[in-house]
């Protein structure tokens, strides 16, 4: 087993461009998608549609700017359409007098975060006009926005999620942990992609012929891609963590863990696929489509929360990247320890048992 092992590092030392490549590509996309924390608004470029009145312009205007996380800048639209397709903002806005429009160029986080506040407040302020529009002396909306301003009452809450919730943090979290942990589904895999060469090319036969047990051997390679995949996320979250200063939290034994789990089950998603495979060529095609669906479902490229399509959200629970995700949102962001993060450890360390278990079965099939 540990001959196995120390020849992958062998291996890595004379060929280290692909682990080295996706660890740069990792760094690069997080640091165009979250930026280095010195931006504190989100800036959407708005205007309006001819039915809509300077009034109710000015007036959606004040309800959208209420929020301290997007900035919502009032311009025409032949500008803002020319700002999203030259890529100077991401999205714009058109209002309209029951409803809006949101033009994009391509789909990031940020684009849904938006959204979602946008129809909140489109729900809320609408909902009230119905009700209002029912109403004889219709003074409910006004009567509403003085309640809530001077309400009779006053709740103080403390959160049991924790403080942090600004768009800024979770944004970059978001960022931060789905491209991490995206990014690692192929160097594990890739990494791990050894033994359909060995079995492909006649070396694998050779090995099972010498003195180590076939267990030895599948030990060897899957600690080895077990260990440089826990690596290369441990260092990307250092990374943004003290150059950059990303705050992760003070849980880091919690991360620590939370890693590991995930990575097993990586690792034992890989070796489902190694047996679903027969020449390395296949595993190759596989892995980039596979890595990216999971990516997709999981919530890595958005938050998963901003999903409303229950068929969606489905199969979100079967993404091994979904619950390392919130776990690591819970103990980054919420401040949650490892027992307080069992269900999700739990959901990843099945998937990789199953896995693993129906891979190298399916592995010692392909040989028989």
């Amino acid at each position: 087993m540990k001959s196995i092992y120390l020849l992958q590092w062998q291996r890595f030392r004379r060929e280290p461009v692909l682990v080295v490549s996706f660890f740069v590509l990792t760094i690069l996309f997080i640091s165009v998608l979250a930026g280095f924390g010195t931006d504190n608004k989100m800036t959407v470029y708005t205007f309006s549609d001819a039915s809509l009145s300077d009034s109710d312009r000015d007036y959606w205007l004040e309800k959208l700017n209420e929020s301290n996380e997007f900035e919502f800048q009032t311009t025409e639209e032949s500008q803002a359409r020319q700002a999203v397709a030259e890529g100077e903002v991401s999205l714009a806005l058109k209002l309209m007098k029951e409803d809006y429009l949101i033009f994009v160029a391509a789909d990031e986080p940020g684009r849904y975060l938006v959204e979602g506040y946008i129809h909140q407040i489109y729900s809320e302020q609408l909902r009230l006009n119905e009700v209002e529009n029912q109403l004889v002396g219709g003074e409910f909306h006004g009567e509403v926005e003085r309640l809530l301003a001077e309400p009779s009452l006053t709740v103080v809450t403390s959160s049991l999620e924790g403080e942090h919730g600004s768009y800024e943090s979770d944004g970059q979290l978001q960022v931060l942990f789905g491209m991490t942990l995206f990014f690692s589904i192929y160097t594990i895999m890739y990494s791990l992609g050894k033994i359909v060469e060995e079995k492909q090319w006649g070396t694998w036969n050779r090995l099972i012929l010498s003195p180590l047990s076939k267990t030895q051997i599948y030990i060897g390679h899957l600690m080895y891609s077990f260990t440089i995949g826990f690596i290369q996320i441990l260092l990307i979250f250092l990374f943004f963590q003290y150059v950059f200063h990303f705050d992760i939290g003070d849980r880091f034994g919690t991360i620590l863990v939370i890693i590991g789990f995930y990575t097993f089950a990586i690792v034992a998603l890989s070796m489902l696929l190694m047996g679903a495979v027969k020449t390395s060529q296949q595993f190759q095609t596989v892995v980039p489509l596979v890595a990216t669906s999971i990516a997709m479902l999981g919530g890595a490229f958005w938050p998963i929360e901003v999903v409303s399509n229950p068929f969606m959200i489905a199969l979100s629970k079967g993404m091994p990247i979904a619950y390392g995700l919130d776990a690591l949102k819970g103990a980054a962001i919420y401040d949650r320890g490892v027992f307080d993060l069992v269900e999700p450890l739990s959901l990843m360390l099945l998937f990789g048992v199953i896995c693993m278990g129906v891979g190298i079965n399916l592995m010692e099939r392909h040989k028989a």
